[in-house]
């Protein structure tokens, strides 16, 4: 199935042949995905997921605010005032027939040119001018609440005939969507380009206010009048109305109700500000996190613990501080959960946390409270939750009662009677974790509950003497059963391909030092020959600047010149890339940021004053210019010091079109065997990701570098650790040149490589990974039929999914080039690319030959009739395996080839164009 011809049928005006001559799934790839936000400010970045979005006009909603390839309809009502709305205000009386006593619109006179010409004139026209080109017709039948006699409802009938034709006159390439107004549709048909009716099977009750469902007479009366608009080769678009639920529960099922009918579903909340569900229900990815510790974003518990494994379940951690003005009142479907985590200092707006969590609760949104939360909250909301609020008690002695299986995650819990807080987790929880007092009162310091769950300290995590930290409670399994989080593939940076990503890259310091063994040339050489020449996978190298100016403008001038030869020789290497270490090596980033001027803050340049632009891109065009070949530039800032860059200096990287690295760093081992040594994807600078080194250097393995140096070779227990039992992060070897100044922290090195090269990798810069990693975060993910649709997959270009959610079909996906079983019991599926991808999913499908895994980025994949053709774009000679293969042959870059029984083929070439075609 091309699904990137979803449209073609719809474009063409035969929508109605589709629906003759093709199956439903095939006819539902030629419908658009309608979504509708009536809400104010910017619209959930889930209408994002939407072929088609209505929204009621303003400048935060203009068109230019979505994406190129969406369709912004705006809302107008036609049949009725809206009370409150500008256009309207000076509607004339005589326009005027009467009032819609549910809504209090004042009901216009269709039926008049003057009230026609306001229309088109005061109310159309202006919202054309704000850019909106397509507009969704509303309360088309309102006369009918008071013209009730046939004569004069054929006037109003007619008249609504002339305005839309007077505004298919005024603006020709004008789209319009008609609710309803079923006995006008053979005049107007063709100057549509669909209808929608409202309340097939659950609807909203203006009158009580409340959500019913529809009943059976109204249904049957209502389907065949849709049946007639697909009739007129239009889609029929339904909208459904139900409360907010946890998590939408019901939505989608409902919507796959209508859409069985062949009609293009919507189902939302009364005030249609929720994400709704339609053909495609948009997967909430963002967690709202409310944390009150005072330290930096990046030293709190909340993002330093808390984030990781959010991520890694395929979720964006979104932080708010609790001293700053509340976020906007949530909406239904905006998140997959709301975190308040405290860490324990005074929380100030206890009233209005309070009511913005209630709002939270009302929308159907899971909340999970960690830490010391007792005093955040104010009585009606413990009230609300169903538990009392936590109260300190003076105890003899605390013993565990029961414990649920996901505590004592990482070190046994052990019972403080310091710590001990009544309380008794609502009815229908699910207690991991309770207390008993010598008094006989009960703590539920754990439980999940029917509105989310909780965690009281000090049983989410524990920090030991040495100030290592352990995870008391599994947090995977916390977010996971607090939050009801759904199977869905999952955007995954650690793996391409079906092979984990492989990356190198190393700082500036130490280059020109020299090596303390024979023939004791600078390291930037030593590396160049013993480790670069040798392994020629992709590398990234990065100089200071101030290490090689020459002459008095430099930190060395008697070693700036053989170090820029070495440079250029080792930038001309067809596999390094080149980054930069910045210009005098800032230590401590807030400090030098904040005008701070101290010895060691950064490195003594000669008569250089520090520079936000002069360290972000002044240090890599300097480089360009004077050590990269002809053919290359700088392409990535890796950060110096303690990395704490701030968003001004990241920014400036970003709009340079640099990329960039450093901070984080994985420091699992065996010496702290710790998932809190793992760090998240990286850290927003404001808007701009910092992107986190994927594994510690060999400082963290040799005490600062002050020995033993070999012990770099540990990193070794970082990358298994991170692979089991759950793939965490990318190989990443990073390094500084100054590894090749002692034999011992050399040969480390070189051991390093040799077990990377016996692993099951895909090669990759530190650069692509700082795309992959920016991307994760832009990723888009919807169910869609019995599969995914996947929108800005396009540098990160694999998912990870659970093997219950089926087996891909390749046949019938689009931008899916195959798949591959993780060492830990889930499926690697392989995108190409593509901006727009449909993962078709069935529990035992026809076989159909796919790629199982390669070591190069796959860049585009399509099905034929008995094969496909593949496009792999790598940097070492491409190795790729297939399944289904039997019965096939197989060209590379157009050589004939056979297929041997392993599936698998090699290449001498970096990029390769595959064929493979079976005889059945």
């Amino acid at each position: 199935m091309q699904r990137s011809k979803s449209f073609l049928c719809l474009k063409s005006g035969l929508l109605l042949l589709c629906v003759l001559f093709l199956p439903w799934s095939a006819f539902a790839s030629t419908l658009p995905s309608v979504g509708f936000y009536y809400g104010s400010g910017p619209a959930p970045e889930a209408f994002h997921d939407f072929n088609w979005v209505v929204v009621n006009p303003g400048s935060q909603r203009l068109p230019a605010d979505f994406d190129k390839n969406q369709q912004v309809f705006a809302y107008v009502s036609i049949g009725e005032a809206t009370p409150g709305d500008a256009h309207y205000q000076n509607l004339p009386d005589s326009c005027v027939m009467g009032t819609n006593p549910n809504w209090g619109g004042k009901i216009i006179n269709l039926a008049h040119a003057d009230c026609r010409s306001y229309l088109l004139n005061q109310v159309i026209n202006p919202i054309w001018q704000q850019g909106y080109h397509a507009f969704f017709m509303d309360t088309l039948d309102s006369f009918k609440l008071v013209d009730t006699s046939p004569a004069a409802q054929k006037q109003q009938e007619a008249g609504l005939v002339q305005l839309i034709k007077a505004i298919k006159t005024e603006h020709p390439d004008v789209q319009l969507i008609a609710n309803r107004g079923f006995s006008v549709l053979p005049e107007i048909h063709q100057d549509l380009v669909g209808v929608v009716a409202e309340s097939l099977f659950k609807q909203w009750d203006q009158g009580t206010r409340s959500y019913t469902s529809v009943p059976e007479s109204e249904q049957r009366a209502l389907i065949p009048e849709l049946k007639k608009v697909q009739g007129y080769g239009l889609p029929a678009i339904v909208i459904d109305y139900m409360s907010p639920k946890l998590n939408r529960q019901g939505w989608w099922e409902d919507a796959q109700k209508i859409q069985s009918l062949g009609f293009v579903p919507y189902v939302t909340d009364s005030g249609l500000t929720a994400v709704g569900a339609g053909l495609r229900e948009p997967m909430p990815r963002h967690v709202l996190i409310m944390y009150n510790s005072s330290d930096p974003k990046q030293y709190s518990s909340a993002f330093a613990n808390g984030a990781m494994p959010l991520e890694y379940l395929g979720y964006i951690p979104s932080f708010h501080r609790l001293s700053e003005p509340l976020p906007a009142k949530p909406r239904a479907g905006e998140y997959a959960g709301i975190i308040l985590w405290s860490d324990g200092d005074p929380v100030k707006d206890v009233a209005g946390i309070s009511h913005w969590l209630n709002e939270a609760k009302a929308q159907g949104i899971p909340i999970l409270l960690i830490g010391d939360f007792q005093d955040a909250l104010d009585d009606k909301t413990y009230m609300d939750l169903g538990m009392n609020k936590p109260t300190s008690h003076e105890v003899g002695s605390l013993s565990i009662a029961s414990q649920n299986k996901n505590m004592s995650y990482e070190m046994p819990i052990t019972a403080n009677p310091r710590d001990f807080l009544q309380i008794t987790a609502p009815s229908d929880s699910r207690i991991w974790l309770t207390l008993k007092s010598s008094t006989g009162d009960n703590e539920d310091a754990a439980a999940i509950t029917p509105w989310g769950g909780y965690v009281l300290s000090p049983y989410i995590l524990t920090t030991l003497p040495n100030k290592d930290n352990r995870w008391l409670v599994n947090p995977f399994q916390l977010y996971r059963e607090a939050f009801r989080l759904p199977e869905m593939p999952v955007p995954d940076t650690t793996t391409e391909s079906g092979r984990r990503l492989f990356m190198a890259h190393t700082d500036g310091d130490g280059f020109i030092s020299r090596a303390q063994f024979p023939p004791y040339h600078i390291a930037g050489e030593v590396y160049m020959h013993r480790i670069l020449e040798k392994y020629k996978l992709p590398f990234t190298g990065s100089v200071i600047v101030g290490d090689l100016l020459p002459g008095n403008r430099g930190l060395y001038p008697a070693l700036a010149p053989l170090g820029s030869k070495v440079a250029q020789e080792v930038f001309r290497l067809p596999y390094v890339e080149i980054g930069s270490h910045m210009w005098s090596h800032p230590f401590d980033w807030p400090a030098i940021e904040a005008g701070k001027d101290y010895p060691g803050i950064n490195l003594p340049v000669p008569g250089y004053k520090f520079s936000p632009y002069m360290e972000a891109v002044g240090a890599a065009k300097w480089i360009d210019k004077h050590l990269a070949p002809p053919d290359k530039k700088v392409v990535i800032d890796q950060w110096s010091g303690d990395c704490e860059p701030d968003a001004q200096v990241v920014g400036l990287a970003y709009s340079a079109g640099l990329m960039n690295i450093n901070g984080g760093e994985s420091t699992i081992s065996k010496k702290n065997p710790s998932i809190t040594a793992v760090p998240p994807i990286g850290i927003f600078r404001g808007k701009w990701l910092q992107v986190f080194a994927p594994d510690a250097n060999e400082d963290y393995f040799t005490n600062q570098w002050h020995g033993p140096y070999w012990g770099f070779e540990n990193v070794i227990q970082t990358f298994e650790m991170t692979n089991k039992p759950r793939r965490l992060k990318p190989i990443d070897i990073y390094t500084h040149w100054y590894s090749a100044t002692k034999l011992a922290s050399i040969s480390a090195l070189d051991k390093v490589y040799q077990w990377v090269l016996t692993q099951s990798i895909t090669p990759i810069y530190v650069a692509d990974y700082g795309h992959i990693a920016n991307n994760f975060f832009t990723i888009h993910l919807a169910r869609e039929g019995k599969g995914f649709w996947i929108g800005g997959a396009e540098a990160l270009r694999e998912l990870r999914m659970p093997t219950g959610l089926g087996t891909p079909e390749i046949a019938n996906s689009q931008g899916i080039a195959g798949y591959n079983s993780s060492p830990n019991g889930n499926i690697y599926v392989h995108m190409d690319g593509s901006s727009s991808v449909y993962l078709a999913l069935g529990q035992s499908p026809k076989p159909f030959p796919y790629i199982i895994s390669a070591n190069a980025p796959i860049a585009a994949f399509t099905p034929e009739n008995r094969g496909f053709t593949a496009k792999l774009k790598g940097y070492v000679p491409v190795q790729v395996q297939m399944g289904n293969v039997q019965n096939c042959r197989a060209s590379l870059n157009g050589q004939t080839t056979a297929i041997p029984v392993s599936g698998q083929l090699q290449s001498t070439a970096h990029d390769v164009t595959l064929h493979v075609s079976c005889s059945q």
